[in-house]
């Protein structure tokens, strides 16, 4: 039956009446979306952070980009909290956010940690040293990840000077924090200009030293693992490449620090380390004319944990003449019979010695002391240079005819072991040095090193 007039004219203000419910209800209605950047631990957008609108119970997961929205959301004001598992298992908390929406509107928000300076001034109380940080992590079980209580993480370092008063000087520093229940630690006054080493310990158990570099960041993350007991003793292992960029690096030593494990890689860069413990270790790749370079890594028992490392090619100081078959290996009986101003080391009297480090050789050299250069490192320095700063100063050295460029970081890196060494020469005056080896501007000594290889 047709409607009446009347009745379609209800209709009509009903339907009406409905498009202008739906388009209030739209208009009311807003959204929430942003990014969350992670400005403390990896420097970039936070992917996998859980974005809360506290107010309504909602929650968002931010995706690979760190973008987050939230739709349909009524207009008021709004507090956004993020969290994500990396920053909680450092206990931080970051700072909520206050949102105000207005009906109908699109906000768009970005949600970041504080900055490294902020975070300092809340964690660490008082005046802050020039140049330092503050270091987070958590002390694990190597193998089981359980948290250790009542742990210790010490930072080593080396504080040196050179004044024409006193020469050159060191001046090592300690740091220390307890880990708490959580196995959570905190280290304040960490150096950011230079290499920290790092130790763990706990239950009587000393772990290896792990070196940290701040790179002059206010705040930095090191997660430790420890062995605390011998099951997994000689059961990780470590395989990989040296390069340096495409080129495979043969002969180069990869060793780890703090323990007398060393490999040295094959042709096509390739090595492997077995029979290491797991838990957290320091990784050292080098070769000769090559910066080294080192890194941390964790170790499991029964894995392989793979580690590829490109090494970059240090400016080559060749000397100024050509050094003559007298001049090397060949000559060092000779020289040494005639005893003229150089100190003599044989292949015997070094296997004799049975020292760690090459370094260790030239503690009783006369006019020749070592110095620590870093937690880990140690400069061979002359005393017999010359006068005022000119007094101290690392002398040339030369591996089978070879000049070694210095490491601008650590001094001189040595990459030869002393069971590989056949002799060794130290001239620490300038003047006193055969004449092949003394290149132009050189006032400081030479030290001509002769592996067994180099003979053949």
């Amino acid at each position: 039956m047709p409607l009446s007039l009347a009745a379609r004219a209800a209709a009509l203000v009903v339907s009406a009446l409905g498009v202008t419910s739906l388009a209030s209800a739209q208009k009311t209605t807003g959204s929430i979306r942003g990014v969350v950047i992670d400005s403390l631990v990896s420097r970039k957008p936070l992917g996998g952070a859980l974005v809360e609108v506290v107010e309504l119970g909602r929650v968002a997961t931010t995706d690979a980009i760190g973008a987050f929205r939230f739709d349909s959301v009524p207009g008021g004001r709004y507090t956004l909290s993020f969290s994500h598992p990396m920053l909680n298992e450092i206990g931080f908390t970051p700072p909520d956010r206050a949102v105000q929406l207005g009906e109908g509107i699109d906000v768009a928000v970005t949600l970041t940690t504080p900055s490294g300076e902020a975070l300092y001034r809340r964690l660490c109380p008082g005046i802050r040293e020039p140049a330092t940080g503050v270091l987070l992590g958590t002390l694990r079980v190597a193998g089981s990840e359980a948290p250790i209580a009542a742990g210790e993480i010490r930072g080593d370092w080396t504080v040196s000077t050179l004044t024409p008063e006193s020469g050159f000087t060191s001046r090592p520093r300690v740091i220390r924090a307890a880990t708490d229940s959580s196995g959570r630690y905190q280290l304040c006054g960490v150096p950011t200009d230079v290499p920290v080493l790092l130790r763990a310990m706990a239950a009587g158990v000393e772990g290896p030293p792990l070196e940290l570099r701040m790179r002059d960041r206010v705040f930095e993350v090191r997660h430790v693992r420890l062995a605390t007991s011998p099951a997994g003793t000689g059961r990780a292992r470590i395989a990989g490449r040296v390069t340096s960029g495409t080129t495979p690096l043969a002969d180069a030593q990869v060793l780890i620090l703090g323990s007398n494990r060393v490999a040295r890689t094959r042709a096509d860069g390739s090595f492997e380390l077995d029979g290491l413990a797991e838990g957290s270790h320091t990784v050292e790749a080098r070769a000769i004319g090559y910066a080294r370079e080192r890194r941390l890594i964790d170790l499991a028992a029964d894995r392989v944990a793979p580690l590829d490392v490109s090494l970059a090619k240090l400016p080559v100081e060749l000397a100024e003449i050509k050094v003559t078959a007298s001049a090397g290996r060949a000559g060092f009986d000779e020289r040494r019979r005639r005893a003229i101003g150089g100190y003599f080391i044989t292949g015997a009297e070094i296997d004799r010695r049975g020292a760690v480090r090459v370094e260790d050789l030239f503690r009783t050299v006369p006019g020749i002391r070592i110095e620590p250069a870093s937690a880990t490192d140690y400069r061979i320095l002359s005393y017999r240079g010359g006068t005022g700063f000119a007094a101290v100063c690392e002398p040339t050295i030369y591996l089978d005819a070879i000049r070694i460029p210095l490491d601008p970081e650590s001094g001189v890196t040595l990459p030869v072991m002393p069971e590989e060494l056949d002799g060794i020469e130290v001239y620490p005056g300038p003047g006193t040095a055969p004449v092949e080896y003394r290149a132009m501007n050189q006032n400081c000594g030479v030290i001509l090193l002769w592996t067994k290889r180099g003979r053949r």
